[in-house]
């Protein structure tokens, strides 16, 4: 990378190394420490390197300057700091403990300075969320048995624990569904486990209406974390249809032959899930 330092009339054209990715996770667990690496790499007639240096916020947390000895150096931090690190030429990976608030958003910032006499430096900054984010989709349960006309179908949809716990929406047919006055209008959320973990869950009453043959409900569990994380599961039950009786004996079947042709044509009850993962 080419830098331009003006010094009153003078030009000065410097290099510098180039960050080609800088990997920092979006969410990170406070129970472990959170891994980042920067990449970067040198062109042709740049300078050597002289640091690669840490930033959690505005603090420095650690630094790898190659000429020096030791070359790596950690600085402790009250929020936690880096617990181990691996620099070379082109690459500088740190473990950093994490704080035990959640929901906090952090920066992590990689600055790279080549040798003098201009010392060019430069720099990119990612943010990581302290949350334990959803493993796995959420449940609905209840779905079982024939669905039929008229029939009101209770479903429950579940998490994990998580933290922050998530907060738990229906869906039917794609429309945002609220409960039923006699159930809670929010979601239900478990005491804290013994990490500080809480589960959700949710219960939706549903009308199966006439006219139709299928009933798609869906269930979004999203977490308030700062970007909200979410996850979702949906079911699709198919309307069980009864034909009527007239419809064979009117075609000059006999009632035997109509009984035995109704009963055979009875739709099956089909249940089917399928999952699905949003990051909003």
């Amino acid at each position: 990378m080419t830098v331009l330092l003006v010094f009153g009339l003078f030009i000065v054209i410097v290099t510098a190394h180039n960050i080609t990715y800088l990997e920092v996770p979006q969410y990170g667990d406070p129970r472990r420490d959170a891994a980042l690496v920067c990449h970067y790499v040198s062109e042709r007639g740049d300078p050597p390197l002289h640091s690669v240096k840490w930033y959690r916020d505005n603090n420095e947390i650690f630094r790898f300057t190659p000429g020096q000895q030791p070359p790596t150096r950690a600085f402790n931090s009250s929020a936690g700091g880096v617990s181990s690190g691996v620099c070379n030429e082109h690459s500088c990976a740190v473990s950093v403990a994490l704080p035990r608030k959640f929901n906090t958003r952090i920066s992590f910032t990689c600055e790279v300075s080549t040798e003098g006499p201009r010392f060019a430096v430069v720099n990119q900054t990612k943010y990581l969320t302290v949350a334990v984010t959803l493993k796995e989709d959420p449940v609905i349960t209840g779905a079982s048995g024939t669905v039929q006309v008229g029939e009101d179908v209770l479903l429950n949809c579940s998490t994990k624990a998580a933290m922050p716990p998530a907060n738990i929406v229906w869906y039917v047919d794609g429309k945002p569904e609220r409960s039923d006055p006699w159930m809670s209008d929010n979601t239900e959320v478990s005491p804290a486990d013994e990490h500080g973990l809480r589960s959700s869950w949710r219960a939706l009453r549903v009308r199966v209406g006439a006219g139709r043959a299928l009933l798609e409900v869906r269930c979004e569990a999203t977490q308030p974390s700062k970007p909200p994380y979410t996850r979702s599961t949906s079911t699709g039950l198919m309307v069980a249809r009864s034909p009527h009786l007239s419809m064979y004996t009117a075609s000059g079947s006999s009632s035997t032959e109509a009984a035995v042709v109704l009963a055979g044509s009875i739709t099956v009850h089909m249940f089917f899930t399928y999952s699905a993962l949003s990051k909003l």
